[in-house]
């Protein structure tokens, strides 16, 4: 089990690399890009809702950051075409480069001036027998960070 959870991990962890590599995206390619693959899937049918994108600043600077919520996709051909047992994906695109996390769901918690970004996760997160297990994620220094 462990070792399917570092394989999916890694495979997570380049695809982040590649999209990062290809220059600034946009949370509207994002979206843009996931549709495409459901389509190009079994020619799939593809919906996402008003809920698919919405703006936070984690930054600090005044200008908000987006998020992509991948819970918000369907496809007619792939139920499980953006998640499974570890979470379904969620995109924060902070000045054109998308942060790609795996989540069961997530909140925007403002601590004293801060967006923290709280995500429900699988137990593995934490350790093997921790239900339910969360990590908040702050914006600092140009990345994301959290305590493990």
């Amino acid at each position: 089990m462990r070792c399917v959870l570092f394989f999916i991990a890694a495979i997570l962890c380049f695809a982040q690399g590649a999209m990062a590599e290809d220059g600034p995206i946009t949370a509207t390619e994002i979206v843009q890009r996931e549709k495409k693959m459901c389509t190009d899937f079994n020619d799939g049918k593809f919906h996402s809702t008003e809920q698919t994108i919405t703006l936070y600043d984690f930054t600090g600077d005044g200008r908000p950051e987006t998020i992509v919520d991948a819970s918000q996709f369907s496809c007619s051909t792939s139920l499980t075409m953006w998640g499974g047992t570890g979470g379904t994906l969620l995109w924060v695109v902070v000045d054109g480069k998308p942060y790609e996390f795996l989540a069961h769901g997530w909140k925007v918690v403002d601590m004293d001036g801060t967006n923290v970004l709280l995500l429900a996760v699988h137990p593995s997160q934490c350790s093997d027998n921790v239900v339910p297990c969360y990590r908040a994620y702050v914006w600092s220094n140009g990345a994301f960070h959290t305590t493990r």
